[in-house]
C-alpha cells in the first residue's frame, strides 16, 4: 500500500489529473461566454456551481503541495524520481485562484443584474414627459429586444414572449388581449403590462400603467418595475424605474434608479418610499 501512495507514483497521476480538472472547471465556468452580452450568467448559478467544485480543487491543491514538498525534501526521498516541478507549482497557483476569480471577477464583469439596471436606466432616462402613450409602449417593445437575459433562457421562447408583448399592446380585442396576458403573466425577462393591483390584467386606458420584468416567475427578488402616470390626454406625466434586486442593494426591499422628470433634489439610486 505504501508503494502505491509513494510521492513518485502519486505525482505521475495527480499532476495530470489536476490539470484536467482545471480545464473542466474553466469549461463549466465560461461555457457559453461567446453569447455575452446578449446572454449573461446568473451570479447565483456561478456561485452554486463552484460550491460543489471547490472541495475537489482543495483536495488536489493539498495533494500537489504535499507531493512537491516530498520532492523538495532531500532526506525524505530515498532516490531520484522523475517529477516536473513547475507543473505542480503552476497547478497549485491556478487552483488557489481558480474559484475566487470565477466566482468574483467573472460575474462582476458580466453581471445580469447590473447590465439590466444600466440598460433600463439609459432607456427610461431618454424618455420625456409629454410623450404619447403609444410612443412609450413602442420604446418598451424595443427595450425588450435589447435587454440581456440569463444564459439558461430558451431563445425561441424568449423571442415569442417579446412578440407577444408587442401584440398585446397593439391588440384591440379584449378577448385576445386576455388570452395573451394570461400567458405573458407567467413570462420572465420581458417588460409586460401589469395592473397596479398585483395579479390583475391592466385596464386598457388606465391613468397609471405598470410594466414588470421578472427574473424568476415565483419570486419577488429580481423584479424591475417601470411605473408610468398619464395625464388627461394620455400623455406621460411621470415615469419611475425601480428594482428589487437582492445583490444590488443593502437592507432595502426596493431601489429607485430614475424618475422622469427627476425632482431637483433627487439623488439616484435611492430606496423606494413606502
Amino acid at each position: 500500500m505504501s508503494s502505491l501512495l509513494s510521492p513518485a507514483k502519486l505525482g505521475r497521476a495527480v499532476v495530470p489529473a489536476a490539470w484536467a480538472w482545471m480545464l473542466l472547471v474553466l469549461a463549466v465556468s465560461f461555457w457559453g461566454a461567446w453569447d455575452i452580452p446578449a446572454r449573461l450568467p446568473d451570479i447565483n448559478d456561478v456561485a452554486t456551481t463552484h460550491l460543489f467544485l471547490a472541495p475537489v480543487s482543495l483536495l488536489l491543491f493539498l495533494l500537489l503541495s504535499w507531493i512537491r514538498k516530498c520532492y523538495d525534501d532531500e532526506e525524505a526521498r530515498p532516490g531520484p524520481w522523475a517529477f516536473t516541478r513547475w507543473r505542480a507549482t503552476l497547478g497549485i497557483w491556478i487552483l488557489a485562484f481558480l474559484h475566487p476569480v470565477s466566482c468574483g471577477l467573472y460575474p462582476a464583469a458580466f453581471n445580469l443584474d447590473t447590465r439590466t439596471v444600466e440598460a433600463v436606466t439609459q432607456v427610461v432616462g431618454a424618455m420625456q414627459a409629454g410623450m404619447p402613450r403609444a410612443a412609450l409602449e413602442e420604446r418598451i417593445v424595443r427595450l425588450n429586444e435589447t435587454l440581456p437575459v440569463s444564459m439558461r433562457t430558451d431563445r425561441d421562447r424568449h423571442r415569442r414572449h417579446q412578440e407577444d408583448v408587442a401584440r398585446y399592446l397593439a391588440e384591440q380585442d379584449p378577448a385576445v388581449r386576455g388570452r395573451l396576458w394570461a400567458e405573458l403573466s407567467r413570462a420572465t425577462f420581458v417588460f409586460m403590462p401589469w395592473s397596479p393591483n398585483a395579479g390583475e390584467e391592466p385596464a386598457r386606458h388606465a391613468r397609471e400603467q405598470v410594466f414588470l420584468r421578472r427574473t424568476r416567475a415565483t419570486s419577488d427578488i429580481g423584479v424591475d418595475k417601470i411605473r408610468v402616470r398619464y395625464g388627461p390626454a394620455l400623455t406621460v406625466e411621470e415615469i419611475v424605474y425601480s428594482s428589487n434586486r437582492q445583490l444590488l442593494m443593502e437592507r432595502q426591499p426596493c431601489t429607485v434608479h430614475i424618475i422622469v422628470p427627476a425632482p431637483p433634489e433627487a439623488e439616484f439610486p435611492y430606496p423606494c418610499q413606502n
